[in-house]
Formats: C-alpha cells, sequence, structure tokens
C-alpha cells in the first residue's frame, strides 16, 4: 500500500502543472566588461600612442635613411684609383682612391675601412676589395682606369 501511494504522489507530480516559479532558467551569459576610454574636458577620446628613442652613443641611427645620411658612401662603382705605394711590407702599402661623384679622396693601407668596404690586398696597379652587403661579403679589385692621353703607372 506505502509503495503504490508513493507511486500514485509521483505520478501526480510529474502529471501536475508547472509554473514559472518551478521552471529551471538557463544561467545567463555574463555580460563583457565595457571598456572606458580617457576623454578629454569635451568628450572626445585621448589617444595615447607610442614613442621611441634612440641614444646613439656614437653609433649610427637605425631607423635614418642610410643613403639620406650617406653612411653607404663610398659606393664602389663612384670609386676611382688614383695611386698605389707599395712597399716589401704589405702593411706599409698604401692606395689612394678617389670618389667621383663628391671628389673625396681616400687614403687606404691594407685593413682600412671607409663605409662598407674593407681594403683587403694592396698590389701594383690594384687593389683588392671586400664589400658587406647585407650580411654578405663579396670582394672586387680596382684597378686603374687609364684614359686615353693619359699616364701609365
Amino acid at each position: 500500500m506505502m509503495r503504490r501511494l508513493a507511486c500514485l504522489t509521483l505520478a501526480l507530480v510529474l502529471a501536475a502543472p508547472t509554473t514559472q516559479a518551478q521552471t529551471v532558467a538557463a544561467p545567463k551569459q555574463p555580460e563583457p566588461p565595457r571598456i572606458e576610454f580617457p576623454t578629454d574636458s569635451l568628450g572626445r577620446i585621448i589617444i595615447l600612442r607610442e614613442s621611441y628613442g634612440y641614444v646613439s652613443g656614437g653609433r649610427r641611427d637605425p631607423f635614418a635613411s642610410l643613403i639620406a645620411t650617406g653612411d653607404i658612401r663610398p659606393l664602389l662603382e663612384d670609386l676611382q684609383l688614383t695611386g698605389v705605394i707599395v712597399d716589401q711590407n704589405p702593411s706599409q702599402s698604401m692606395a689612394m682612391m678617389k670618389d667621383i661623384s663628391t671628389k673625396e679622396i681616400y687614403r687606404a693601407r691594407v685593413g682600412s675601412v671607409f663605409g662598407r668596404i674593407r681594403v683587403m690586398a694592396i698590389r701594383q696597379g690594384e687593389v683588392t676589395l671586400a664589400i658587406d652587403e647585407f650580411g654578405f661579403t663579396r670582394q672586387s679589385v680596382l684597378t686603374f682606369n687609364v684614359s686615353s692621353g693619359g699616364r701609365t703607372p
């Protein structure tokens, strides 16, 4: 009898109409936080930008154009070998080169560096140069350019 009463009660509970209070509401999604932007006195949004600074300490500014600053000068195409003095001791040999675009004269020994060019060897009538370009090094030989009517060394 007790069992039948429990089943009857259960049937009545399941068959009874449900009210709003009895229904289980789905949990609400939390509202995303609102971002508050700083504003000025007129209500306009203030935009703060990142700024960069560079302390040179004797180094070249990495943000400056190489072409505008002349740090890639001299160009190999603009160099003209104007004189060579060869000594028994290679460290005492000297070469003179002229930048034909700027009229600047370079006096160099083996190991001298100007711009991105390094002097590797000085021999009679020629200079071997190493040019650093974007992480690669190439070698080039600069020789006397004898024009018609000129003297040969």
